[in-house]
C-alpha cells in the first residue's frame, strides 16, 4: 500500500549538493583561466564580477536564483571566441543545470 519515499528526498538533496559542488569546482577553474589569460580578455572586469556574483550567490543562505540565472545567460556571449570560452561555457551550463 504505502511506499517509503524518504530516499527520494535524500537523493534529490544529494544531487543538489553535488550540483553546487560542481559549480564551485568549475568556478575555481574558470577563475584560474581568467587570471592566466587576463591580458587577452576584453571583458576581464565583467568576468571577475560574474565569478564574484556566483560565489556570493552560492554562499547565501538562499541561493540568489536571479543573479545566478543572469550569469548563466550572459557568460557564454562574453567568453565567445576567447581563451576562456570552454571554461566559461562549462560554468554557465553547470549553473543552468543546477537551477533546473
Amino acid at each position: 500500500m504505502g511506499q517509503n519515499i524518504s530516499h527520494v528526498r535524500q537523493s534529490a538533496a544529494g544531487d543538489a549538493q553535488a550540483a553546487v559542488e560542481s559549480v564551485r569546482e568549475l568556478l575555481a577553474l574558470f577563475r584560474a583561466e581568467v587570471d592566466s589569460n587576463e591580458s587577452t580578455l576584453h571583458h576581464v572586469g565583467a568576468l571577475r564580477d560574474m565569478t564574484n556574483t556566483v560565489e556570493s550567490s552560492l554562499a547565501a543562505p538562499v541561493a540568489q536564483v536571479g543573479a545566478l540565472r543572469g550569469v548563466a545567460l550572459a557568460l557564454p556571449s562574453l567568453v565567445a571566441g576567447t581563451a576562456v570560452q570552454q571554461g566559461g561555457e562549462a560554468l554557465a551550463h553547470a549553473i543552468g543545470g543546477m537551477l533546473g
